[in-house]
């Protein structure tokens, strides 16, 4: 797509999304960690669009501008800046668009809509605006921002603090914020209790994060070298703490915006799969110091040099790592056959890359949840949790890269009728 790799997590929502539109639970059918909050935009993406990239992309880039016309709107009504405009907005897109991944629509970036969100509220209440929904609706949206990307938790955690330190928050408040986002959680658990899917939805998404090994798609080191640019812009941002006097409220929301840094990095450390889309996480309170800095520029050669040559860094230099060696274990390869028609395929401890080429058509997406469900055929809730997913799901082929298909066919001989070994832990459907 105009020289825009597939990213392997890109690769993997656009299959969730498949997979969920046709008619499968997650957690229950599908096994993975994702966020119940993202899947739902992918699995109705799915349902109206069908598979495609150009899909996510458009609707990434309608929320990267929504995200900007949010941002900018709340920093003008909180008069964060001596002077209204649309800076922050235009720096918001810039930014974004120097994290490589920003054509993406990530769980991150879905996150980041609600964190936003929750943003506009903590700053009126340190601007003195005292009501108890305030309170709750920052934690509402807090909350559906943890059931996109669990990682964000760290952000409840961090407003919650802002609240504390730049408020004069009483407790019955702070029980509401919490109750905010523990209604969010109970939704979503109520939905999955619906479809008998509840225990896996808190064991998935809750639980398995923290038992996986980490996923490295990107070294610490090498998302330092991609996001160079996007690491100096945030720098110079930062300086006017330092460096220009503002008001005590605006001080206050400078505050707020240095946490928000943290809580950005707080992300990076706590997440099980490090990857370029973690950098979205930065971009509001980078975008919040660079517009200070920008407007703060005094001689007027600084006032054109520095922000164009600062803008045009932040648009080329994330191209020239794309298919560099720190970005190659984001990348889905491009080598390899192609079948001559479209097949669907049930891998089972395969990697995510095997489906570049195949529409999904079973429950094992992750290897490590998978082994979990696999481990549970020994029992006869174990077999009848796995029972829809697997009888439900017609494969034209199926890769058996962790060797329990034979198990498989053992607990439902029906569907092993319907297919043949066609090559080592290699089975195809049968034809009629």
């Amino acid at each position: 797509m105009i020289g825009l790799p597939l990213s392997i997590p890109e690769l993997k929502w656009l299959l969730i999304g498949q997979r969920l539109g046709d008619g499968f639970t997650m957690y229950r059918d599908l096994y993975d960690y994702t966020g119940p909050v993202a899947v739902f935009f992918y699995k109705w993406l799915d349902m109206i669009f069908g598979r495609s990239r150009w899909v996510h992309v458009v609707f990434s880039t309608l929320l990267i501008t929504i995200q900007a016309g949010m941002l900018n709107g709340l920093l003008i009504r909180n008069k964060a800046y001596a002077e209204n405009n649309y800076l922050p907005a235009f720096i918001y897109v810039i930014c974004m668009s120097a994290t490589m991944d920003f054509f993406a629509l990530s769980p991150q970036l879905i996150s980041v809509t609600f964190i936003i969100m929750a943003l506009n509220h903590v700053f009126r209440r340190i601007d003195n605006v005292i009501t108890d929904e305030l309170f709750l609706y920052s934690g509402f949206y807090l909350g559906l921002a943890l059931m996109c990307y669990l990682p964000s938790a760290v952000f409840f955690l961090i407003f919650l603090l802002s609240l504390i330190l730049f408020s004069s928050a009483v407790a019955r408040r702070i029980l509401l914020f919490i109750y905010g986002a523990s209604v969010v959680v109970l939704i979503i658990w109520a939905y999955y209790y619906w479809f008998d899917a509840s225990s896996d939805f808190f064991y998935d998404y809750f639980a398995t994060p923290f038992l996986k090994d980490k996923m490295w798609y990107v070294n610490f080191l090498g998302l330092a070298k991609i996001s160079a640019v996007l690491i100096i812009a945030m720098l110079l941002g930062v300086s006017v703490v330092f460096t220009q006097r503002v008001t005590n409220f605006q001080q206050k929301m400078q505050q707020v915006m240095l946490l928000f840094i943290v809580a950005g990095f707080g992300v990076l450390f706590l997440n099980s799969d490090l990857m370029t889309a973690d950098l979205v996480f930065f971009v509001p309170s980078i975008t919040f110091f660079l517009v200070y800095y920008f407007l703060g520029l005094k001689r007027q050669v600084w006032k054109v040099v520095l922000p164009y040559g600062l803008i045009i860094s932040l648009l080329v230099y994330p191209y020239f790592w794309m298919n560099s060696e720190d970005a190659a274990g984001l990348i889905v390869s491009t080598d390899g056959p192609k079948p001559a028609s479209k097949e669907s395929l049930m891998g089972i401890g395969v990697d995510i890359t095997s489906y570049k080429n195949y529409d999904i058509a079973g429950p094992f997406l992750d290897p490590f949840v998978s082994e979990r469900k696999i481990e549970q055929l020994d029992y006869f809730d174990g077999v009848s949790g796995l029972y829809y997913g697997i009888t439900s799901s017609e494969p034209d082929l199926i890769y058996d890269e962790a060797e329990v298909v034979s198990i498989l066919f053992q607990r439902f001989p029906k569907f092993a009728k319907a297919y043949e070994q066609s090559a080592a832990n290699h089975y195809k459907k049968i034809s009629n």
